[in-house]
């Protein structure tokens, strides 16, 4: 594999960790007091997961291009 595609992968990853996220804001939206801090708590886990996978991307795709 080079990073090229290393580089795709981790961004379809991020784009499967956004749709989580989505998903979570949306039961957010709805939840009791509660639950609102446990899906707090599940969604700064995500946020954080998906801003690694898209760092991740950005410097592979650097590497790619021989930037990095």
């Amino acid at each position: 594999m080079n990073y090229y595609e290393w580089s795709l992968e981790y961004s379809a990853d991020a784009d499967k960790v956004s749709l989580v996220l989505e998903k979570l804001r949306a039961q957010y939206k709805r939840a009791t007091k509660s639950e609102k801090k446990m899906l707090e708590a599940k969604m700064r886990e995500y946020r954080s997961c998906y801003r690694e996978c898209v760092e991740i991307a950005d410097t592979l795709m650097k590497r790619h291009k021989g930037a990095a």
